[in-house]
């Protein structure tokens, strides 16, 4: 299957979430770090990609290429900043179409702030030619993903092209039931 498009690459991610939520649900009921949720969803990322046949193509957590090619952004005040995303999907530089999939998470506890943060990047990240072609990841599709661990739900939203275009909250308890 190609997934080099929105919809395939979402058909994939919510694939990736349910087997996430099924197999690691014990991690949700902890209060577990963002980091290690990263790795337990990026685990189920590259299952998926394998399942569908996507060889060239690897989800990373916080990935950076070597020290001297650290991903970089402009900030609102045009001062550029490293920026390591939570979760990349990416052929790591094999395929013409490298960027896939950029995932940033969150607790809901977090810092008002550092979610809006998260979210201009993702804007940033998936938007083409954003600042010209140095600073122009044209990612296919964004995602920020909330867990809020004492409502037991995630809130999910996709950007694309710079633009939020879904939302969706989710029970986890909701996804388990079903199984």
């Amino acid at each position: 299957m190609e997934i080099t498009n929105y919809q395939k690459l979402k058909d994939l991610f919510w694939e990736a979430n349910r087997a996430f939520i099924e197999k690691d649900l014990d991690l949700l009921y902890e209060d577990i770090s963002e980091r290690c949720l990263c790795g337990a969803l990026m685990h189920e990322l590259n299952k998926q990609l394998e399942k569908n046949g996507c060889n060239n193509y690897y989800a990373d957590v916080e990935f950076n290429r070597n020290k001297k090619k650290i991903k970089q952004l402009h900030n609102d005040d045009g001062f550029v900043s490293n920026i390591l995303p939570d979760i990349i999907v990416h052929s790591r530089g094999k395929e013409n179409l490298d960027n896939l999939l950029v995932l940033e998470m969150k607790k809901s506890s977090a810092n008002q702030q550092d979610k809006e943060n998260d979210r201009n990047r993702l804007k940033k990240m998936t938007t083409l030619n954003y600042q010209g072609s140095h600073n122009s990841y044209e990612y296919l599709l964004g995602i920020y993903y909330e867990i809020d661990f004492g409502k037991k739900r995630i809130f999910i939203e996709f950007y694309k092209d710079g633009e939020i275009v879904e939302e969706n909250t989710l029970s986890y308890e909701d996804i388990t039931k079903r199984s």
